[in-house]
C-alpha cells in the first residue's frame, strides 16, 4: 500500500494516512445509473480490486484468530487452510457488507431516492479483481411545481327538510318495532322466517349444499334480494317457493358471476311488524331525549351535522379528482404494493377465502389514484411552505382525549405506544392542504 504519510489537517493537526488512502479508493469506485421503465433505475457498481482484497484479508484474519479446525491450534491456523475452507462464508459476507455500503453511497453520490428493497442481481466476485454488482431499483418521481388553477366545486346545500326528518323517524320507529306472528299472506312490510335449501343451478358456488334453516328474510329490508321480495310477497305459513337468484357476468364475486341459483324455499312464519306509536315514550326508546319534540330537535340538529360533514367529504372528493387529473405523473409501484398489500389483508380479515389476485386487479386503479394524491398533498405542501405545527398536534391529541374521557398524558402514551404518531402528522398535514385548495376553487 502507498504511504502517504500525514498531511495537515484545517485545524492544524495531522489525519492518519489510512482515512486519506480510503478517500481515494472510494473514489474509484465506479457508477453506473441506467434508466429503465418509468422509475425503475439499473445501479450497475464496480469496486476496485485492492478494496475486495483488503475486505478478504481482514475477514479471513478475523477467522484465523477464531476459528476452530481439527489439527490446528487456535490462532495458528495457516492462512492458506482459512482461505480453503471459509472463502464461500468469507464471501458471502464481504458481499452484504460491500454491496450495503456501495447502494447507500450511490444513491447518495447520484441523488437518487429509492423506494421500495433494492433487487441483487449479477454479482461477479473473487480476489484479486474488482467487484461488480447490479441494483434494481425504484425512485421516487421528480415533480414539477403542483397546479391547482381552475379547480371548482359544487356548491353544498346543508338544509334539512321536514320531509327529511319524517323519513328518518319513520326509520328509527321500525327499528323499535315489535314482530308480532300473523295467519295471513305476507306484505311488503313483513319479516318472513323460511328455510333455504339450494336446488338447482350452480350450487357449487357456495360451497354447500346444506339448507339454511330458520333465515330471517325483511320483504321491507332495502338488503334484501329482489327476487326474494317479488316471490314471497303474498305468501302463507308452510307455503313452499322457488326463488331464482341470477348473477350478471359483472358481478364482483367472481364465483357467482353469470350464474344463477335455485332455492327451495319454505315460509315457516310470517310476523308482522307492530310500530310504535310517537310520543314521549317512543322518544325514550331512541335513548336521544325524554320528550317527543326534544328528540326531534335532536334529531335535526344530528341530520345538519351528518349532511355537512358528507358534504365536505364530496368537496374533498371533488378536490382530489381535479388534482389528479390536473397532475400525471407516473407513481412508484413499490407503493402502490404497499397500498394492495394492506387492502388484501383487510380484505382476508373479513373472508379467508377472499381470491388475492381479484383484489389487486379490483383496486390498482384505486391505488395508484391513492399514492398519486399522496405525492401531490406532500410536494403541494413544500411548494406552498404548509406545515403542520406542534400546536396543530396538541389539538388534534386534545380532541382525541376527550373523544375518550381520558387526560391528555394518557392520549399520548397510547398513541406513542400504537405507532401512529406519523399517521396523525401526515392526516393533518392533508387536512391542512385541502383547506388551503377548498380556499382557491371557483365555486
Amino acid at each position: 500500500a502507498l504511504d502517504l504519510g500525514s498531511s495537515p489537517s484545517p485545524g492544524g493537526g495531522s489525519s492518519p494516512p489510512f482515512r486519506i488512502l480510503f478517500i481515494l479508493l472510494e473514489d474509484r469506485v465506479k457508477i453506473e445509473v441506467v434508466e429503465k421503465d418509468g422509475l425503475k433505475r439499473e445501479l450497475n457498481i464496480e469496486i476496485p480490486a485492492d478494496v475486495v482484497d483488503t475486505a478478504y484479508e481482514k475477514i479471513y484474519n478475523q477467522l484465523s484468530k477464531n476459528a476452530k479446525i481439527p489439527g490446528f491450534r487456535p490462532g495458528k491456523i495457516p492462512m492458506n487452510v482459512v482461505r480453503k475452507k471459509f472463502k464461500p462464508e468469507a464471501t458471502a459476507e464481504i458481499v452484504d457488507e460491500l454491496v450495503n455500503k456501495h447502494y447507500h453511497e450511490a444513491i447518495k453520490e447520484k441523488k437518487l431516492e429509492p423506494v421500495g428493497t433494492p433487487v441483487l442481481s449479477k454479482v461477479d466476485i473473487d480476489e484479486g479483481k474488482a467487484m461488480t454488482f447490479t441494483l434494481g431499483i425504484e425512485v421516487m418521481p421528480v415533480i414539477e411545481d403542483i397546479k391547482y388553477d381552475g379547480l371548482k366545486i359544487e356548491k353544498q346545500d346543508h338544509t334539512i327538510e321536514d320531509k327529511d326528518v319524517d323519513e328518518v323517524v319513520e326509520m328509527m320507529r321500525k327499528q323499535q318495532a315489535s314482530l308480532s306472528s300473523v295467519d295471513r299472506e305476507a306484505k311488503e312490510a313483513d319479516m318472513l322466517i323460511c328455510d333455504l335449501e339450494p336446488i338447482g343451478g350452480a350450487v357449487d358456488a357456495l360451497n354447500s349444499d346444506v339448507p339454511l334453516v330458520n333465515q330471517e328474510i325483511d320483504l321491507d329490508g332495502p338488503n334484501t334480494v329482489k327476487e326474494f321480495k317479488d316471490a314471497l310477497i303474498g305468501a302463507k305459513r308452510d307455503e313452499v317457493k322457488e326463488v331464482v337468484l341470477s348473477y350478471p357476468e359483472d358481478f364482483t364475486d367472481r364465483k357467482f358471476a353469470g350464474k344463477s341459483i335455485t332455492f327451495k324455499t319454505t315460509v315457516k312464519e310470517v310476523k308482522e311488524r307492530v310500530l310504535p306509536e310517537l310520543n314521549d315514550g317512543f322518544a325514550k326508546l331512541t335513548g336521544m331525549a325524554e320528550t317527543y319534540l326534544e328528540f326531534k330537535i335532536k334529531l335535526r340538529e344530528q341530520m345538519a351535522k351528518e349532511k355537512e360533514a358528507e358534504g365536505a367529504r364530496k368537496t374533498k372528493k371533488e378536490i382530489v379528482d381535479q388534482m389528479i387529473e390536473k397532475n400525471s405523473f407516473d407513481v412508484p409501484d413499490a407503493m402502490v404494493e404497499t397500498y394492495l398489500k394492506n387492502v388484501v389483508e383487510d380484505n382476508k380479515q373479513q373472508n379467508e377465502k377472499a381470491d388475492e389476485k381479484e383484489i389487486r386487479e379490483k383496486y390498482r386503479p384505486m391505488g395508484i389514484e391513492t399514492v398519486r394524491w399522496y405525492l401531490i398533498y406532500h410536494r403541494l405542501a413544500t411548494q406552498e411552505k404548509i406545515e403542520v405545527s406542534s400546536q396543530d398536534t396538541e389539538k388534534w391529541i386534545k380532541r382525541f382525549a376527550d373523544n375518550y374521557r381520558m387526560e391528555m398524558d394518557k392520549a399520548k402514551e397510547i398513541l406513542a405506544q400504537t405507532g401512529k404518531a406519523s399517521e396523525i402528522k401526515d392526516g393533518l398535514l392533508e387536512e391542512k392542504v385541502l383547506d388551503f385548495l377548498t380556499q382557491k376553487t371557483g365555486k
